[in-house]
């Protein structure tokens, strides 16, 4: 009787094994409605209840997740097919540099680079937005141009007297730049050439 009772699920389990597919449902929901709303609308005027309304979920669903409107944006734009697909893997530092930048100026290119500087703007005026940026944006990114420079550093692709750190704010520098002065150059003869161009700037 008791080997029986052990094998048998129990409600609570049935429903939570249950659960864990629609809430994970609700979840994707949420994040493809982030996306389809930021086409016809800007970080500024989104809203929580607008995206709940359009995922059909209620905002406590959202806050299960997400701590505000930033959070979810990020996540959102994270989530777009091919923004998570693995680089190739590089032949040598130089090349993984060059993919990392042509990967970030493929991500800020047309409306997501939009959606970029939109999130940037309202983050300044919230300490928390700014934390949420940075550690799903920015860091990540940085941290992994930073590693290969190093490493470029350690087989002698790159200059040795470089402050990596520098290197970084000098490589993706421009990109930002050019993302909140000049969009419409953001073109694929810049994606194609710059990244090349700012590697041998620190090339040995």
């Amino acid at each position: 009787m008791a080997e029986a009772a052990l094998s048998q699920s129990s409600p609570q389990s049935d429903a939570r094994r249950r659960g864990r597919p629609r809430s994970q449902k609700s979840k994707n929901a949420i994040l493809k409605a982030t996306n389809n709303l930021l086409l016809r609308s800007s970080v500024q005027d989104l809203s929580i209840e607008a995206i709940a309304k359009k995922a059909k979920v209620g905002k406590t669903t959202i806050y299960r997740w997400w701590p505000n409107k930033t959070a979810i944006v990020m996540d959102a734009l994270i989530s777009q097919p091919g923004i998570q697909s693995p680089l190739p893997t590089p032949k040598n530092n130089a090349e993984a540099v060059t993919m990392q930048l042509d990967k970030l100026i493929r991500l800020l290119d047309g409306a997501n680079g939009e959606t970029i500087i939109q999130l940037f703007s309202e983050a300044q005026a919230d300490e928390k937005a700014q934390k949420i940026f940075a550690d799903t944006f920015l860091v990540p990114l940085l941290d992994a141009i930073e590693y290969s420079i190093e490493q470029g550093q350690a087989s002698r692709e790159f200059r040795s007297s470089l402050d990596t750190k520098m290197a970084v704010d000098l490589l993706c520098g421009p990109i930002f730049f050019r993302l909140m002065s000049r969009p419409h150059e953001m073109t694929a003869d810049f994606r194609e050439n710059y990244p090349k161009e700012a590697v041998r700037l620190i090339s040995a």
